[in-house]
């Protein structure tokens, strides 16, 4: 199965509300997404520019344009220096498994690659945060070439969780 990666927006909304489980809402915003919260989110994504420091992408199923997933890619993260960019993904439950983490990953990856340098500094490195206890995002990291830190962060959802921080370095491939 191949992935078509598309900009997130309001249209994938009926399939994210559909689609998400207790784990992909623990990890993308710590709770479920209600149709107003993801209508929001889904209307900022939409208003993105293609060339702007965030951007969320809808992983699509070649063919079919069944979503399946997605992710993200953002330069104003916290924590993040220069050259650096916050990589994330996700899939519904249906498609996990399935291996189409490390696809997924990897093409969200060649996107960071070809973003523009920003400030006259080229992206060079994908910053991943991972829970300790999601072993297939880890598996799917290391398949990438990211190696872990050592350091724990807050996670991106909030709360008191914390993410263990990964490096890929993105002039490699």
């Amino acid at each position: 199965m191949r992935i078509r990666l598309e900009p997130l927006g309001p249209q994938h909304g009926p399939e994210i509300l559909a689609g998400q489980d207790e784990a992909l809402a623990l990890e993308i915003i710590g709770r479920p997404w209600t149709a107003a919260s993801l209508e929001q989110f889904l209307a900022r994504c939409a208003r993105w520019r293609a060339d702007g420091p965030l951007r969320e992408l809808a992983a699509l199923e070649e063919g079919s344009g069944r979503l399946l997933g997605g992710g993200g890619l953002n330069r104003l993260a916290p924590g993040l220096g220069p050259g650096q960019v916050a990589l994330t993904y996700w899939l519904f439950a249906e498609a996990r498994g399935s291996g189409l983490g490390a696809p997924l990953a990897a093409a969200l990856a060649d996107r960071a690659r070809d973003l523009p340098a920003r400030r006259g500094t080229a992206t060079s490195e994908a910053v991943l945060l991972i829970a300790p206890d999601n072993t297939a995002s880890q598996t799917v990291a290391r398949t990438l070439g990211a190696r872990p830190t050592g350091e724990l962060v807050p996670h991106p959802a909030g709360g008191t969780r914390r993410a263990q921080r990964w490096v890929l370095d993105l002039r490699e491939s």
